[in-house]
């Protein structure tokens, strides 16, 4: 590969996967930016799933998170730390889940209560109604995880359920069938008490807490972030990708293979990149270099010995990934970007464009907005995906970036 091909396209750095040469595809990307919240009623956002709530075709979104990490008081200019205040006073000051009415965006607050500290998330149906709900855990310093029942007129209060209260800090949450027993589990990472786990549904989900029965364990003494289940090997059984190793069921015992190491803070995403039949792992550094020692990384990997393909470097925070065919070619592009953090004074949004045969070619289609599990979707029903996402903190607002091109 000459020296040309292998910086990325705005010359931040040397990338050293197969990037096209700069000008390979004619493709341009055009995103526009709108506020849809700039005062969202909690900080540090977390949750961000677009979903249609409404029933009018078109995908609403669903906002949570942790509560600010000071909090203003009536005192004009006095903030306190959010954990020295007693929970009770919150109610005055941050609501932890709300979602946005899509068009317009008005906002209902899903719950009255306060201080919930909400961290990983998933969408539900677990009473088989055709209608999705949301489970929620809590972060570090808590334990619960609940179950957000939505109501008929999801503008309503949804009702919470407490589910299970066996780990601390729940940074990712995912629902399918882990065991391959033909119903779909509730899979968590714990990362405080360093436990990735399962629960069965019961038969009557409302049933609060669920029974201690329903609780399996697959590792202990693993800190893990990112959550995948996926049939990887075509075989009709799921795996379960958790961090960067694939975890398989054998009889009663669960087998760890690594993809690679060294990798911190992963995202993951799936899909059959260079049109070989099989499918790919794609991994970002969500939180390096903030926790870690170096800029975070976005690479694929190649099944079976997991080739390394990395396309950047030199990222702050990529803790947003997608992966779907925004060119309409049939070819699943990569979609990554930067989160802030009051650090990063020019977050970068890439598509890795898939050119076929496992190239893509670099383009940053949004700068200076930072965002945190930005999820792709079309929201207009024009047939063109968009973006949408909020920040993490300090600075919390609520963004879609409508596809224009």
């Amino acid at each position: 590969m000459s020296d040309e091909a292998s910086r990325t396209a705005d010359g931040r750095g040397a990338s050293t996967g197969e990037l096209a040469e700069p000008g390979t595809s004619d493709t341009e990307f055009r995103f526009r930016h709108e506020i849809i919240d700039a005062n969202p009623p909690s900080g540090r956002l977390f949750i961000c799933h677009p979903t249609d709530l409404t029933g009018d075709g078109r995908p609403d979104l669903i906002v949570g998170g942790m509560g600010s990490t000071d909090v203003d008081t009536f005192v004009p200019g006095l903030t306190v730390e959010r954990s020295s205040i007693p929970g009770y006073f919150f109610k005055r000051f941050e609501t932890d889940l709300f979602w946005y009415e899509n068009s317009g965006w008005e906002r209902h607050e899903m719950t009255d209560e306060s201080e919930l500290r909400l961290l990983g998330s998933t969408l539900v149906d677990f009473d088989g109604d055709g209608s999705e709900d949301v489970v929620v855990g809590q972060g570090l310093g808590f334990g619960d995880i609940y179950w957000f029942e939505r109501p008929a007129n999801p503008r309503e209060t949804w009702t919470k359920h407490l589910l299970r209260s066996d780990f601390e800090k729940y940074h990712d949450l995912a629902f399918g069938d882990v065991d391959n027993d033909g119903e779909p589990e509730l899979v968590g990472v714990s990362q405080e008490s360093e436990t990735l786990f399962y629960y069965d549904v019961p038969d009557d989900p409302r049933r609060t807490p669920w029974p201690e029965e329903t609780k399996h364990v697959i590792e202990s003494g693993v800190n893990l972030e990112g959550l995948c289940i996926v049939d990887l090997d075509g075989d009709g059984q799921n795996e379960l990708i958790a961090g960067t190793h694939v975890y398989r069921q054998e009889g009663d015992d669960w087998e760890r293979e690594t993809v690679v190491s060294g990798w911190d803070w992963t995202r993951v995403a799936v899909a059959d990149l260079d049109g070989d039949g099989e499918l790919e792992v794609v991994f970002t550094e969500g939180d390096s270099p903030l926790l870690g020692n170096h800029p975070g990384r976005v690479a694929w990997f190649d099944p079976p010995n997991w080739e390394q393909h990395t396309l950047r470097d030199d990222m702050y925070c990529p803790h947003s990934l997608q992966i779907e065919d925004f060119t309409g070619n049939g070819l699943p592009d990569i979609y990554v970007s930067e989160m802030g953090l009051g650090v990063n004074d020019d977050p970068q949004h890439l598509i890795f464009e898939n050119l076929g045969d496992g190239t893509f070619e670099e383009h940053v289609i949004a700068t200076g907005v930072e965002t945190h599990e930005a999820k792709a979707v079309d929201m207009t029903g024009d047939g063109r995906l968009d973006i949408v996402g909020k920040s993490y903190e300090p600075d919390a607002h609520v963004d879609i970036w409508y596809n224009e091109s």
